[in-house]
């Protein structure tokens, strides 16, 4: 399975790949089913979405505030002014990738809001 990455409004994908956003954050616990798991980085938001990468999925935490959250900014490059931070109230999730591997762009033709099907002997 590929996990869906929105580049629409900051280079996430490319921050992953970089090994300079190492934690992946989602307002639910939507990438569970993927823990100690290995998955494709599908690039969405811009464009088609494409295969860019591989890594694994190793742990997930758990944000309960502002605070909790901003403590892992390095991690997770997502700034307070950002349409991904943590809302008032809410809580965050973030996972932890390691073991990041890029690739040259593949185009990915199944659908999902949090996952796609990728073909791995295309890659």
């Amino acid at each position: 399975m590929g996990i869906n990455i929105n580049d629409k409004h900051q280079p996430f994908t490319e921050q992953i790949l970089n090994g300079m956003k190492t934690i992946e954050t989602r307002n639910s616990r939507s990438l569970d089913p993927y823990l100690g798991k290995r998955v494709g980085i599908v690039r969405t938001g811009k464009n088609k979405a494409m295969l860019v990468g591989f890594a694994t999925i190793h742990s997930r935490c758990e944000y309960q505030s502002s605070q909790e959250f901003d403590c892992h900014y390095l991690l997770h490059l997502v700034a307070k002014d950002s349409k991904y931070y943590i809302q008032s109230g809410k809580k965050k999730y973030g996972y932890l990738f390691t073991d990041v591997e890029r690739i040259t762009p593949q185009p990915v033709h199944s659908k999902g809001i949090v996952s796609r099907k990728i073909n791995p002997t295309n890659y």
